[in-house]
């Protein structure tokens, strides 16, 4: 468990990690978020769209990660690679709406 083949298999354990801490980050935004004073409208915060995608993402690939490099015997692969294309057109979809709804700076 401690010791991968990087060669014949995917890096599981470092993304693990990674996406966790990322994770985390997000749930301190949001938060911080809930906790200022200010009126935000989230419509128009570009980084609370990106925030949702990779939280969506990330909680969703993270099982879909452990499950294709260690239960790959109990499962057809094909649901669990749709599953992630599905993931990442969620996210995408995510960040294209913060970037159409954002607000735009303006330059004089």
């Amino acid at each position: 468990m401690c010791f991968e083949n990087y060669l014949n298999q995917i890096q599981t354990i470092p993304y693990l990690i990674a996406s966790v801490l990322l994770i985390t980050s997000i749930v301190f935004y949001f938060s911080e978020i809930l906790n200022t004073d200010e009126v935000l409208f989230i419509k128009t915060n570009i980084m609370f769209w990106v925030s949702v995608g990779y939280l969506l993402y990330l909680a969703g690939n993270i099982p879909v990660r452990v499950v294709r490099n260690y239960l790959y015997e109990l499962v057809d692969l094909k649901y669990i690679l749709e599953i992630s294309s599905v993931l990442s057109i969620v996210m995408n979809i995510c960040f294209i709406f913060g970037f159409i709804w954002g607000e735009k700076d303006k330059q004089y």
